[in-house]
């Protein structure tokens, strides 16, 4: 039996920058619900490591391994006794936003970084190839980047024109703006569980890597969308403090 205090666990998962914990919105997304929560974080890095979907961020918990972030969250919530929304209809209401960014939001922002994939790999690539062969290394790991991301957009959502993907990724924004309304978080005055899945995917792609401006940065920093962002900001600030960069 599992103890039940909310004592350390470790994250396997992407490496970050200095101003964001991780590349994957999936592993920002963990770390958030757990510091929300106060449960002790201990973050490790990893390029081989894979849980056993083959697929990162997973957990250690008191020696048991637990994959991926859906399944994560629910089985700390379960173990720690967390209450991840206040009740069944926020609960209800949270966990269709959450799909909607997990498995819709998420490939639009992906698409938008397929215009952006070789700053991305500048990023990615260093510390790990040699500088002397970023020449080569660069363009190469973008082009396969790419062409892997793009795979996996239009596997889920289908095949549109780059117009039509952004008209798509600003319509979403709209409707997570519409429904933040005059409140300071999605669904009340304090985070829960659904703001911690959008800190994951708009943490991560807006902040980790500032030199790779895709599409959304364009949306966000618009006089449009400056509540979404305020929200952002805010959300970084109430869950991570100063501590939402890779030291």
């Amino acid at each position: 039996k599992l103890e039940t205090s909310r004592s350390a666990y470790c994250t396997l998962q992407f490496n970050g920058s200095p101003t964001a914990s991780s590349l994957s919105p999936y592993c920002v997304k963990v770390e958030a619900f757990c510091r929300l929560h106060n449960v002790k974080v201990e973050r490790r890095y990893t390029v081989s490591a894979r849980g056993k979907n083959n697929k990162l961020p997973f957990i250690e918990l008191n020696g048991w391994q637990i994959a991926d972030s859906q399944i994560i969250l629910r089985r700390l919530a379960t173990h720690f006794n967390l209450n991840a929304y206040p009740d069944t209809l926020n609960a209800g209401v949270g966990h269709m936003i959450e799909r909607t960014l997990d498995n819709h939001t998420y490939h639009l922002v992906q698409y938008a970084q397929t215009r952006v994939v070789v700053p991305m790999m500048r990023h990615i690539l260093v510390g790990k190839v040699p500088a002397s062969l970023h020449p080569i290394a660069v363009p190469i790991s973008a082009w396969y980047f790419k062409r892997k991301l793009l795979k996996q957009v239009r596997s889920s959502i289908g095949r549109f024109t780059d117009d039509e993907y952004d008209e798509l990724l600003k319509n979403d924004l709209l409707q997570l703006q519409n429904i933040l309304g005059e409140r300071s978080f999605l669904l009340g005055e304090e985070p829960t569980q659904v703001d911690c899945v959008m800190m994951g995917h708009f943490g991560a792609a807006y902040y980790c890597i500032p030199t790779a401006r895709s599409h959304l940065y364009e949306l966000l920093e618009s006089a449009q969308f400056a509540p979404l962002l305020a929200y952002l900001e805010r959300t970084k600030q109430r869950i991570f403090g100063d501590e939402f960069g890779q030291k």
